[in-house]
């Protein structure tokens, strides 16, 4: 009982200071949200922009001897009206340039895509100064762009399809053959399809897109990933500073040998043991009590899933054992707190550094391979399994690792004390 009345006074005495709360609470939290906000809208799961509303003047029409099917400027000009587009496209028609640009003056529509006449001759041609014209309402400036980016990846595949064609000819003519003429536009048209396909799963696709782009009718669920990455960067906060936390609520030892409050507290009936032990107890309670209420923070504030609850249970745990161990080894080792600034600085900095804590969203083997030797390497390891929903069985090897790391560290330094105290 004496060990829980030494552990309770000198966590009312942590509470008391406002750089250990600052440590413990504010500033992991601080940091996560600044990067949380960074994010603006991404993070509230739907990246959304206002409707495209489109005009197109199709002047183009397909040379007699082409080996097409349908002209450059009607494939332009179908990539708007595809169905895939339409939740964030509304395109028409017009018949020719004047009216679309009085459209666009009348802001009845914010851009228009101008395709000159003979461009499908000319393209084939290899002439390079048939352009395709693109107007815009001068307040706009995302609608236009998205615009320009579809035409250009449109005019790119193109290319490639005449790149292709050159290929195989050349292919075919290395091994004596020659392309029959008939079967040109079965060639362009299998490529043109495939080239579609292809536009529709990088550009509308969301289940394959990497970026989901959506107007405010059309709702995207983009929470997951962008949770999971949050997930990531709270778990990094989350390890460090719990390191930092351990190390100085151990540190009150040394303030109070300084103090002369320790050595008063040796003179009483209790035993030194039991008086290291309620201290090391009161390290614990701090780190359990920092770490539930940065996860309960981080799924409130920031949606984030920290995973099964025996797996999230583990991971804590682990991230618990490790802390106040090598809380205890560090401090053992300093002989003042003015020391211990320094040794706590410098060490947990370097070693979160080298575990991959400020660089949880980046797989880097280097990091990967340091971590193999580190607590925090460990934790964050449990933490990734947790985040990613792995059961508690996958998440035992790193447990049992992190507890044999923080029994071993806190063993040594309990040696340490006892022997400066004796």
């Amino acid at each position: 009982m004496k060990i829980v009345d030494i552990a309770l006074k000198d966590l009312v005495r942590s509470t008391r200071s406002l750089f250990l709360i600052g440590m413990a609470f504010a500033a992991p939290l601080l940091l996560t949200g600044l990067i949380y906000l960074a994010f603006g809208s991404i993070a509230s799961g739907n990246l959304s922009l206002p409707d495209i509303t489109l005009g197109v003047v199709n002047a183009d029409a397909l040379p007699a001897d082409a080996p097409l099917d349908a002209s450059f400027g009607e494939s332009i000009r179908s990539m708007f009206f595809d169905e895939s587009v339409r939740s964030w496209i509304t395109a028409s028609d017009y018949p020719d340039e004047a009216a679309a640009r009085a459209a666009v003056d009348a802001q009845e529509i914010g851009v228009a895509v101008i395709i000159p006449a003979a461009f499908t001759e000319d393209y084939l041609a290899g002439k390079k100064d048939t352009v395709i014209t693109i107007l815009q309402d001068p307040t706009l400036s995302i609608g236009p762009t998205v615009v320009r980016d579809m035409v250009t990846s449109l005019l790119d595949g193109i290319a490639g399809g005449g790149i292709a064609f050159n290929v195989l000819n050349e292919r075919l003519a290395a091994n004596g053959q020659m392309l029959d003429p008939a079967s040109i536009p079965s060639f362009f048209e299998r490529y043109a399809a495939w080239y579609t396909d292809f536009q529709r799963a990088m550009f509308h696709s969301p289940e394959k897109a990497a970026l989901v782009v959506t107007s405010p009718a059309a709702e995207s669920e983009m929470s997951d990933p962008v949770r999971s990455m949050m997930g990531m960067m709270m778990s990094g906060q989350l390890i460090f500073f719990s390191f930092f936390t351990g190390a100085y609520a151990m540190m009150s030892i040394l303030q109070e040998s300084e103090e002369g409050t320790l050595a008063r507290l040796f003179t009483t009936p209790t035993d030194r043991t039991t008086i290291l032990a309620g201290k090391f107890l009161a390290v614990l309670f701090t780190v359990i009590i920092q770490g539930v209420v940065l996860l309960v923070a981080g799924h409130y504030l920031f949606g984030i899933n920290w995973g099964e609850p025996g797996s999230l249970t583990l991971s804590l745990l682990g991230q618990m054992f490790a802390s106040v161990g090598l809380a205890v080894l560090l401090v053992s080792f300093v002989q003042n707190s003015k020391q211990g600034g320094l040794v706590f600085g410098g060490a947990l900095t370097m070693l979160g550094m080298i575990s991959g804590l400020f660089t949880a969203n980046i797989e880097i083997k280097a990091f990967d391979l340091m971590g193999n030797f580190t607590p925090q390497g460990w934790v964050l390891k449990a933490w990734k399994l947790s985040l990613a929903g792995s059961p508690a069985n996958e998440l035992v090897a790193p447990f049992l690792v992190l507890a044999t790391m923080g029994v071993v560290m806190f063993a040594i330094g309990a040696v340490m004390f006892r022997r400066r105290f004796a």
